[in-house]
């Protein structure tokens, strides 16, 4: 196994990282995220002087997927739908966006906790990726993005591809 450490390791790592992208591979049911944490603290973390600091978390096997795309209007709050393939564009046009803790362990959002209706929903009819949660919130101008997953097992990984020891 190529995890170190534990998720309330990671969260601290990741709190304030700016967030380039995430995708589902629905065949897997593996989602990645693509994060560059704050410099400093990642230099800190790891023990090292990094030229690349982008890390790379896999979450896996991931039974339950929402999300809600939410753009304010002049008329209110405008629900954006998308699909599992056009999460990585969704992610796109936040350029970066900070993700903020809590990060891990929060539970599943209600309906209508987020708005009226799920931009994205998706469930697993398997038995597993149960055990742990993610919820990512991002905010850009007008734009609002949380996405919420259930896994089981997760990797963090450097921009080489070597599992980071927290």
């Amino acid at each position: 196994m190529d995890r170190v450490g534990d998720l309330g390791s990671v969260e601290q790592l990741l709190n304030g990282a700016a967030v380039w992208g995430i995708e589902l591979e629905p065949k897997f049911r593996v989602l990645g995220l693509t994060l560059e944490p704050v410099t400093d603290t990642t230099q800190t973390a790891l023990g090292t002087d990094l030229r690349d600091t982008r890390l790379q978390l896999a979450c896996f096997p991931v039974s339950t997927i929402l999300g809600s795309l939410r753009q304010n209007t002049t008329d209110g709050v405008t629900v954006l739908r998308f699909t599992e393939a056009q999460l990585v564009d969704v992610v796109a046009a936040f350029d970066g966006a900070e993700l903020s803790s809590p990060i891990f362990g929060r539970p599943e959002p209600r309906p209508a906790t987020w708005a009226p209706t799920f931009s994205l929903e998706g469930r697993s009819s398997a038995p597993d990726g149960v055990s742990a949660t993610i919820t990512v919130s991002l905010r850009r101008g007008d734009l609002a993005l949380d996405l919420f997953a259930r896994f089981d097992e997760w990797r963090l990984l450097d921009a080489t591809g070597q599992p980071v020891n927290l």
